[in-house]
């Protein structure tokens, strides 16, 4: 009878630790939703920092160029990307802010995966719990060691030891010698022995082995939360879904194998003591790596799709901040480029403009801060989204679909040696090698040769800008050389900025004009500001 009720009493004690874990569950997942809409469409500096973001974009550099246009070093910089990219990341896992950040890289060359990202973008805004239920699933990634899946994934697997039985016989020992001690079979200096000799196996092994062990703990979270998220995905996802689950059917080993690894705890002074004793960290990998090796490409796809969906979760909340955009319309006709109410992405009160390619080869003149470098951006940046995000800061962006080149921030380069006149040949000689491929191009340059002293720097600008008005590229050009202008007025097109001196100081309307601008302001920024008087008149004499 007594055997009978402490029966009774320990189901009941597990029916109600159930129940408790339940509500616990409920209460947290509720918690979670809540801080999620609170931050759904607004700014947040995410957790993970840039050189974290570029982790998978520099690893997987092997990939074929196909179906999109990558961006260089130099024009990424240019066009302030790494601010853009950090306005938008709203991932919650660093696995989606490096997926991201790739994605933004590699603007793409055709509709099909634009439209394909456009309905998922759609299906997490427009549905509020699917979007809140899988942002939950995903933020059990939400650890930094994560970041290193990428490095792992993409970075080619040790090879297992022919001697790795001898691994599996120390740590098997490490668990027999206690129990022979409380036997008294053995002596418990055999114990601290085995110790040492496991110590020095592992602090070498563990140099070699840390970021693929730091990581891959994380392969059995990340593959049981692409298995939730097949799970609550709609059947629009039908072909998210059906990649998923055939890949997470090679994974179910490597669940297992590496399941182990979890418990590998660096920030825990036990956990790292029984790992050095036991070896555990060390043949729980070495068990798992054939697998891993087996089904690299399975779980690389998963790892992608992953971050993926918590990519567009991303673009989706920068879209409900900034509502004021459009869709790119991508002409099979390479002369048309058109664009209304066009403005920069990362400017707070931004001004607009109105742009139709006439020609495809633009000179845009202007005073000190008038707009043009911003506008050169503008225009760059936004096709750049196009190709992206699938959005334009505008109210209609119609273009081919363009690889962006520019060249407008130069400086010296002190660690290689180079001046600032040779890093900006070399950026132009980029551009003009570019020129004579198929590829329809957006080129962007912003004071071209100004390294240089004017009569050679109008001479080389006036041939390099001639040899680029190929009738295929779309190019424009911002300069202060009035004379090319007028020498190239057969090939170019003339814009430009102007503005207003009052009392008040210099007015600019940051609006774009047809023509070539007649003001100058230079020596009038100098009054402006206070210099002497006698260099300001002194100056106006000389022009």
């Amino acid at each position: 009878m007594a055997s009978m009720t402490n029966l009774i009493f320990l189901f009941v004690f597990l029916i109600i630790i159930a129940v408790a874990v339940k509500i616990s569950f409920y209460f947290n997942k509720k918690r979670l939703i809540k801080k999620l809409n609170e931050n759904w469409g607004k700014f947040s500096e995410s957790p993970y920092d840039l050189e974290t973001s570029k982790f998978y974009n520099r690893f997987n550099n092997q990939r074929e160029i196909k179906d999109f246009y990558a961006l260089d070093d130099e024009t990424w910089k240019d066009l302030d990307l790494n601010e853009l990219f950090e306005v938008i990341n709203r991932t919650v896992t660093p696995i989606g802010s490096q997926i991201l950040y790739d994605l933004l890289r590699n603007p793409r060359t055709s509709s099909d995966e634009l439209n394909k990202r456009e309905k998922i973008i759609t299906s997490f805004t427009e549905n509020v719990p699917l979007r809140q239920n899988v942002q939950v699933t995903l933020l059990s990634l939400a650890k930094l060691p994560a970041k290193y899946l990428a490095y792992s994934l993409w970075h080619p697997l040790p090879d297992k030891p022919k001697y790795a039985f001898v691994f599996y016989f120390l740590s098997a020992l490490s668990l027999w010698l206690p129990v022979l001690v409380i036997l008294n079979y053995i002596h418990w200096g055999i114990i601290a022995l085995l110790f040492a000799i496991n110590s020095i196996i592992y602090t070498f092994y563990e140099k070699k082995l840390s970021k693929f062990v730091v990581s891959f703990k994380f392969l059995s979270e990340l593959i049981n939360a692409s298995r939730k998220i097949s799970n609550l995905l709609p059947v629009e996802f039908s072909e998210i879904i059906t990649e998923l689950k055939n890949e997470i059917k090679h994974t179910k080993t490597i669940s297992k194998k590496v399941y182990s690894l979890q418990f590998d705890d660096t920030t825990n002074v036990f956990v790292g003591y029984y790992n050095m004793y036991t070896l555990s960290s060390i043949t729980s990998f070495l068990t798992a790596i054939n697998s891993l090796k087996k089904n690299i490409q399975s779980l690389r796809h998963i790892f992608e799709i992953v971050g993926y969906i918590d990519a567009m979760i991303a673009i989706a909340s920068y879209r409900k901040q900034f509502p004021n955009f459009c869709r790119p319309l991508f002409n099979s006709n390479d002369d048309k480029f058109n664009i209304e109410k066009i403005y920069h992405p990362l400017i707070i009160e931004p001004v607009s403009n109105d742009f139709n390619f006439e020609s495809k080869n633009i000179l845009l003149t202007g005073s000190n801060m008038s707009g043009k470098t911003t506008f050169l951006k503008t225009v760059s940046l936004n096709a750049v989204m196009a190709q992206t995000l699938n959005m334009c800061m505008a109210n209609k962006y119609a273009a081919p679909f363009l690889k962006v080149i520019s060249s407008i921030g130069k400086a010296d380069d002190l660690m290689s040696g180079k001046s600032y006149y040779m890093a900006e040949v070399e950026s132009i000689l980029k551009i003009v090698n570019a020129s004579q491929t198929n590829v329809v191009h957006l080129f962007i340059i912003d004071e071209i040769f100004r390294g240089t002293n004017s009569i050679e720097r109008t001479a080389a600008s006036i041939e390099v800008l001639k040899y680029l008005a190929n009738k295929k590229d779309f190019t424009i050009v911002a300069t202060h050389d009035l004379q090319l202008t007028k020498i190239l007025q057969e090939n170019y097109r003339n814009y430009h900025f102007r503005e207003e001196m009052t009392d008040g100081g210099l007015h600019f309307d940051y609006k774009l004009h047809s023509g070539t601008a007649t003001s100058k302001n230079a020596i009038a920024l100098l009054e402006y500001v206070g210099y002497p008087k006698s260099i300001v008149d002194g100056a106006k004499k000389l022009i």
